[in-house]
């Protein structure tokens, strides 16, 4: 009983079982955090703000409230299995017959465990998380492209479903990472339908915000430089994964440099150019301040260009055959002589000088993150002063609340009277019509009366 004690205390401090435990109360966490925005969300809008008032960053925050609230439990259900098998001797994930190396003999466990178990309680939530991700960097683009150009978001209901639609899909496509796994073609084509089925939603989302940019007045601010940018390295993310859905492909590309070069065109330039894009446009209203326009470009720019640096070439050493674990860049398989007959080590010999190019990429795009940082330092102390509560001359609600907003928000009882991205209407006096201003004494009937949101009572 010491020694099963002296053990189970050795597990307890190991890492991996301090990780779990992290895991499990991160997890407690971003459930606690999702039920609050998804409850604030439905129960208390502002008078008039019905759903299809909701700007679309709204929309993307509640269904990322929900892929947080339904994926994230399966995971936190794991990792308690998983502590539970390396402290208290269970067997969740251990099967029959493990041998230790250590003691010479099979292991003491009851065994009948699957590790394959593991890998679907965590690709389960797994694909929900990119768009965990994704869904807010998406929304700070949708609400920056038509206050700088100037017109309405195209597609708006659209886009809304599609949102929609993606949050549902996203949770029955998992298995396309476990190809490899001895999965049945039934069961493999049923994910490579679904697979494709979700980029049909995303699609739909790139191209709405890509037409909103047609005919419009521009105006190129840094926010807008970084969610133009955003559209086609977004683009080459999701292309880039089409091939993945399809278990013929995926059995050449499996855990190559494709799937890595594919992840982080998603995520990096992806998800993070539309996050610069959003500190970039709220800045001003959280602190009062401009950020400045030349560090802006110092750091756009460069970021851009090593971006592409860095991740481009991973698809070609990946459609090559590099694996993403090898710890020496693939050296260990160049084939030395030049009539060699080892075409792998050929091939790897020809494309492995791209990874000091990568390397290269990837510390400058360290050091281009630099001017970001100081300016919103700088521009915190330095800024050029905000004129107006609304710099942007922007329609959403949260710019009717004073610079920075104090607390509660609004300094008088918000109200809204139309949707979200009424700019250049010709029945306006300026180009710009926001959700808030009560409409005139002369304006249509249908307009002049408010729709109250469902009535929302406070606990």
């Amino acid at each position: 009983a010491g020694y099963a004690d002296k053990q189970i205390v050795n597990q307890f401090l190991a890492g991996q079982t301090q990780w779990l435990i992290g895991l499990v109360l991160l997890i407690t966490s971003s459930l606690l955090g999702s039920v609050n925005f998804v409850t604030t969300i439905i129960q208390l809008r502002a008078k008039g703000l019905t759903w299809m008032r909701l700007p679309f960053f709204v929309w993307a925050m509640l269904v990322t409230g929900f892929l947080l609230l339904l994926a994230f439990p399966p995971l936190e259900a794991a990792g308690i299995m998983q502590l539970m098998d390396r402290v208290v001797g269970s067997s969740f994930f251990m099967p029959s017959g493990l041998y230790s190396a250590s003691s010479g003999a099979a292991m003491d466990i009851s065994g009948s465990g699957s590790p394959l178990l593991f890998q679907h309680l965590f690709w389960f939530l797994g694909h929900p998380e990119v768009y965990v991700l994704l869904l807010p960097a998406i929304a700070c683009v949708a609400e920056i492209i038509p206050c700088n150009t100037r017109k309405p978001l195209w597609g708006y209901k659209s886009m809304v479903w599609s949102v929609v639609i993606l949050g549902f899909l996203s949770f029955i496509v998992w298995a396309h990472h476990m190809y490899l796994t001895g999965m049945g073609p039934v069961i493999s084509t049923f994910f490579q339908t679904t697979t494709v089925l979700i980029s049909v939603p995303s699609v739909i989302l790139l191209t709405s915000m890509i037409i909103s940019l047609w005919g419009g007045s521009i105006r190129f601010t840094m926010p807008m430089i970084w969610a133009a940018a955003f559209l086609p390295m977004f683009g080459i993310g999701g292309l880039t994964g089409l091939p993945l859905a399809f278990n013929l492909a995926d059995l050449h590309l499996h855990d190559t440099y494709y799937v890595i070069g594919h992840f982080h065109y998603v995520v990096a330039p992806g998800i993070l150019f539309g996050l610069f894009a959003g500190v970039y446009h709220w800045y001003p209203k959280m602190t009062g301040r401009f950020m400045d326009n030349f560090l802006g470009h110092l750091h756009f720019w460069p970021s851009l260009v090593c971006m592409n640096l860095l991740f481009f070439p991973m698809l070609t050493q990946g459609m090559a055959g590099f694996h993403r674990r090898w710890y020496n860049g693939g050296e260990g398989y160049i084939e030395k002589g030049v009539e060699g007959v080892n075409v792998f080590g050929l091939t790897v010999a020809e494309k492995i000088s791209l990874n000091e190019i990568m390397t290269g990429s990837a510390i400058a795009l360290a050091v281009f993150q630099l001017p970001f940082l100081v300016n919103m330092f700088i521009s915190y102390f330095w800024g050029k002063k905000v004129t107006s509560d609304n710099p942007w001359d922007a329609t959403t609600l949260e710019w009717a609340t004073p610079t920075p907003p104090g607390h509660g928000n609004f300094t008088f009882d918000p109200a809204v009277y139309r949707g979200p991205y009424e700019y250049s209407r010709p029945d306006h006096d300026s180009d710009f019509f926001p959700q808030w201003e009560e409409p005139k004494r002369d304006a249509p009937a249908e307009e002049a009366e408010v729709e109250p949101a469902e009535e929302t009572t406070m606990v």
